[in-house]
């Protein structure tokens, strides 16, 4: 998945250059836990959550996927209102 998100971007320079740094930091992160699964058998999660649940556990490389995502996705809804207001 990460090689062909990375092939993806790479022919579609104009996504690239829209999306460099949320990108950037989703592909950083995939790679990061990656390198976990082979080097640590699994993700190493750190940090325990819990407010009222017994379930949530992350790791940096998970929050940033998150942040990521939405950081494209705030960037997807911005440039698309621009449009409309343009038409």
């Amino acid at each position: 998945i990460i090689s062909t998100m990375a092939g993806y971007l790479f022919f579609n320079k104009n996504i690239l250059k829209k999306y460099t740094l949320p990108a950037g930091m989703l592909l950083g992160a995939a790679v990061s836990n990656l390198f976990d699964r082979f080097l640590h058998g699994g993700v190493v999660d750190y940090i325990y959550w819990h407010c009222g649940f017994d379930f949530a556990v992350f790791n940096l490389a998970d929050m940033i996927i998150d942040i990521s995502v939405f950081i494209i996705l705030y960037i997807h809804y911005k440039s698309s209102k621009k449009e409309l207001i343009k038409k």
